[in-house]
């Protein structure tokens, strides 16, 4: 059985490419066409081991790139990301419950394009 972290993570890794995004586990390199998603940090607290019934809260932060001259493109992006991620209830071992939902956009100049970068974060109480 896989931990509750990674079960999260597969799941919402799993959700971005369904929904047709280019999604990856690590920031890839400058040649990367953009938009892409990105798979981030995991945070878990307040996980307790109770005779192997494990209960919480994970944070999962996924982060959205996309060319700035096309602001629409990148809100749908994170838009269909959000409702994806308020729709995960069932983990493969475990159930979610949706706590919280963050997302800030924020304007990007470390490249030569001018980029928008959104980062959300999701929580979950998992029981």
């Amino acid at each position: 059985m896989q931990a509750p972290d990674i079960q999260l993570y597969n799941a919402i890794f799993s959700a971005s490419l369904a929904l047709g995004y280019d999604t990856y586990d690590y920031l890839p390199n400058a040649e990367t066409a953009y938009p892409f998603v990105h798979v981030a940090e995991t945070t878990e607290d307040d996980v307790v081991d109770n005779k192997q019934v494990i209960t919480g809260t994970l944070a999962q932060t996924i982060h959205v790139w996309g060319y700035a001259n096309n602001r629409a493109e990148h809100s749908s992006m994170v838009y269909a990301l959000k409702m994806a991620l308020r729709k995960l209830s069932k983990l493969e071992n475990y159930y979610l419950k949706y706590s919280t939902l963050n997302a800030n956009t924020i304007y990007d100049n470390s490249t030569d394009d001018d980029l928008l970068h959104s980062i959300i974060t999701a929580e979950y109480r998992i029981y």
